[in-house]
């Protein structure tokens, strides 16, 4: 039996309480598997959620034939009801970031008629790639857009259209969809198909901060950053120049000058 995917019911659930399907040995840890998890499965190039299981620590979450196996490092009882709670900085963070990277993709496959063909959400940063160039002049544009719609604050909205709804809809995805498809809207900005953990609104993401763009298989790949990960690379910025400002005893808004002299 399919595991019961509470995390589409509340994204913002972070407590809860899961019957114990299965527990099976898995190297030096163990794979549960519940009724019904609010944990998030590694999937869509989003990382899974950590947290706890009765006591015991989850450091990975699979999918797999609809089945959500839970990778404890310590075993728990078939049959019994056990406390789940989930990581709520890593959660927001993945969150932040995965809605971030939505709103500057759809803003940027609406501009250039491109696709968004790789995605990839790592510890630090953010990687998408596009099959088109961009120019560089066009970054700091669209990257303010971004952070327009943010400063809107607007809505996330999520709904699985039927089959002749959906051939009709203008949306995003990297591969030909059947069956139940998950469509979450951005404002106007972005729709796109996506099995992940999003904010309900904009303001919540903080902000999008492009911090690299390079010529990538014939298009583009670009690194960002949002939320919490964007105010973590301000102020490691921040920290540099203000000691490379001590060092040279100029103003920070000078240290380049002062550098290449």
């Amino acid at each position: 039996m399919e595991t019961v995917k509470l995390y589409y019911d509340n994204a913002y659930t972070m407590d809860f309480v899961g019957k114990v399907v299965s527990c099976e040995p898995k190297g030096k840890n163990f794979a549960v598997v519940l009724e019904g998890t609010y944990f998030y499965p590694e999937g869509g190039g989003q990382p899974a959620d950590i947290g706890t299981l009765g006591g015991a620590k989850v450091t990975d979450v699979r999918e797999k034939d609809g089945i959500i196996s839970h990778i404890t490092d310590k075993p728990l009882e078939v049959g019994a009801e056990v406390e789940g709670h989930i990581d709520w900085n890593h959660r927001f963070d993945l969150m932040q970031n995965h809605s971030g990277e939505h709103i500057l993709s759809g803003i940027i496959c609406g501009k250039y008629g491109c696709d968004n063909v790789g995605f990839h959400m790592g510890k630090d940063a953010i990687l998408i790639d596009f099959n088109t160039k961009i120019p560089a002049e066009d970054l700091p544009v669209l990257e303010r857009t971004a952070n327009e719609a943010i400063w809107r604050n607007v809505a996330s909205k999520v709904t699985y259209p039927s089959k002749e709804e959906l051939e009709k809809l203008e949306y995003r995805s990297k591969k030909a969809l059947e069956g139940k498809v998950r469509i979450m809207a951005i404002g106007e900005y972005d729709c796109c198909a996506c099995c992940g953990t999003h904010v309900q609104k904009a303001g919540e993401i903080g902000m999008v901060k492009i911090l690299s763009a390079q010529n990538y298989k014939g298009g583009t790949r670009l690194e960002i950053v949002c939320g919490m990960r964007a105010l973590a690379d301000y102020d490691e910025k921040t920290e540099n120049a203000a000691a490379i400002s001590e060092l040279l005893s100029v103003p920070t808004g000078k240290i380049a000058k002062a550098t290449e002299a």
